[in-house]
C-alpha cells in the first residue's frame, strides 16, 4: 500500500472496486431475500425508514472509511492483524497474554459474523433451488457448500474484480422487480413512502424497540475494516480510505433502498419468510421469479466466497506446511467452514437475522467501535510521523 500518483480515472475505479466488492457482498441472503428490508427498514413503514436509510449510510460509510485509513496506515492484510493493531499489540516485543486474548476473541467474533451472514446465504440457496427447480434442500445445500468453495480459493484480486461484475448485475435484475412493483402497487408505495402514521399500526415492533434493534445493527458495520483489509491493496492514501468508505455507504444504501421499496407495498404480509421471493411468485409475472433467480444466484456467489476468504486468509497463516500448496489450504479451510455454516442454516434466514446481529452488534460496540474511535488519533500520528522521516530524509 505505497504512496502513488495515479490519474482520476484510475482513482474512481479503484474507489468503484472496493464499493462494489462490499456491494456485492451484502446483497447476500438477507439482502436479496428482501429479509432485511422487512426487519430493519420498511418494518415501521416508509416514514421511519428514512430514518434508519440515513443513520445506516452514516455508520456504515464512517465506520468503512475510518478502518481503510486504519489499515492503510497499520499495513494489515487479514483481520487477526487488524485487530492486534487496533489494540496497539501488533509489534513484537507486545504482551504476548493479551495478544492471545485478542487474537482469541476476534476469531470466535470474525468466524460467528461469517457463519451468521453465511449460513444465511446457505439457506436461501438451497431453498430457492428447491421452489423453483424442485431440488432437494439437502442436495440445494451440497451444491451451495461445493461452489462457494471453489470460488474461494481464487484469492482477493479475482473477487474484487467478480463482484464488480455482480454489482451492475444486481442492480439490473433488481431494477427489473421494482419497476414490475410499482406497475402493480405503485398506489400503494406512493402512499406509504414519507408515511409515519402507516407501519406502527402493523403491531410489528415499536419505535423505542426498533431503534435499539437497528442501532446495535448499525454497530455490526464497524468490524468491516477487519474483512476490507484482505483487499485495500488499492488504498493508498487517506483520501482514498475516505473516499472509498464513503462509496461503500452510499452503494450498501441503494440496496437497502431497491429492496425496502420492492417488500414496503406488501408489509406487513410478508414480513416472514422470503419476502421478494414470496412476491415474486404470487403477484408478479413468472417471468419476474426467473430475474429473481438470477438476483439471488448473483448475490450468494458474491457473498459467501467473500466471507470465506476472510476466513481462509488467516488460518491459511497459521497453517504453517510448506508441503500444502495455498490453495488446497484453503479449499480445506473454506469447506470446513461452510459445513459449519450450512449446520447453522438450519435455524431460519428471520431468526439468524433479528438474533445473530443484534448480538454482534453489541459486542462490536465494546470491542470494535470504540477502539476504532481511537484509532483516528493513532492514524493521525502515524502519518505525522511518516512525514517528518520523509522531510529529514531528503
Amino acid at each position: 500500500m505505497e504512496k502513488q500518483t495515479r490519474s482520476g480515472w484510475d482513482t474512481f475505479k479503484a474507489w468503484f472496486g472496493i464499493g462494489a466488492l462490499m456491494f456485492g457482498t451484502y446483497c447476500g441472503a438477507n439482502m436479496a431475500s428482501g429479509v432485511y428490508a422487512s426487519a430493519y427498514i420498511v418494518t415501521l413503514g416508509g416514514g421511519w425508514a428514512f430514518l434508519w436509510l440515513a443513520i445506516f449510510c452514516f455508520a456504515m460509510s464512517f465506520f468503512c472509511a475510518v478502518g481503510l485509513d486504519f489499515v492503510r496506515a497499520f499495513k494489515a492484510t487479514n483481520y487477526n492483524a487488524y485487530y492486534l493493531a487496533l489494540y496497539g499489540l501488533h509489534k513484537p516485543n507486545a504482551n504476548p497474554v493479551l495478544k492471545t486474548i485478542v487474537t482469541v476473541f476476534f476469531d470466535i467474533y470474525t468466524i460467528l459474523m461469517g457463519v451468521v451472514t453465511v449460513a444465511a446465504t446457505v439457506a436461501l440457496f438451497a431453498e430457492l433451488f428447491n421452489s423453483l427447480l424442485g431440488v432437494p434442500v439437502f442436495l440445494g445445500s451440497v451444491i451451495a457448500v461445493l461452489l462457494f468453495t471453489v470460488l474461494t480459493i481464487y484469492g482477493a484480486s479475482f473477487l474484487r474484480k467478480f463482484n464488480t461484475v455482480m454489482t451492475i448485475s444486481l442492480i439490473l435484475s433488481l431494477m427489473a422487480i421494482l419497476v414490475a412493483v410499482v406497475a402493480i402497487k405503485g398506489d400503494v408505495l406512493a402512499e406509504r413512502i414519507g408515511n409515519f402514521s402507516i407501519g406502527p399500526d402493523w403491531g410489528l415492533t415499536t419505535v423505542a424497540a426498533h431503534t435499539s434493534m437497528f442501532i446495535s445493527y448499525c454497530f455490526t458495520t464497524s468490524s468491516w475494516g477487519s474483512s476490507l483489509s484482505n483487499y485495500a491493496d488499492q488504498i493508498h492514501t487517506k483520501k482514498d480510505a475516505i473516499g472509498s468508505g464513503i462509496t461503500i455507504g452510499v452503494m450498501v444504501t441503494i440496496l437497502f433502498v431497491i429492496t425496502g421499496a420492492i417488500v414496503l407495498p406488501f408489509m406487513p404480509e410478508v414480513y416472514q419468510g422470503t419476502p421478494i421471493l414470496m412476491i415474486c411468485q404470487q403477484y408478479l409475472s413468472p417471468v419476474l421469479t426467473i430475474v429473481y433467480w438470477v438476483v439471488v444466484i448473483f448475490s450468494v456467489v458474491s457473498t459467501a466466497p467473500t466471507f470465506t476468504f476472510n476466513v481462509a486468509n488467516r488460518w491459511s497463516i497459521v497453517w504453517k506446511s510448506e508441503k500444502v500448496p495455498q490453495r488446497a489450504k484453503f479449499f480445506v479451510i473454506a469447506l470446513i467452514f461452510l459445513l459449519t455454516c450450512w449446520f447453522i442454516s438450519g435455524v431460519g434466514l428471520m431468526a439468524i437475522v433479528q438474533q445473530g446481529y443484534v448480538l454482534l452488534g453489541n459486542l462490536a460496540l465494546f470491542a470494535i467501535a470504540i477502539p476504532l474511535f481511537l484509532s483516528i488519533v493513532r492514524v493521525a500520528m502515524v502519518d505525522k510521523k511518516e512525514k517528518l522521516e520523509a522531510a529529514q530524509n531528503k
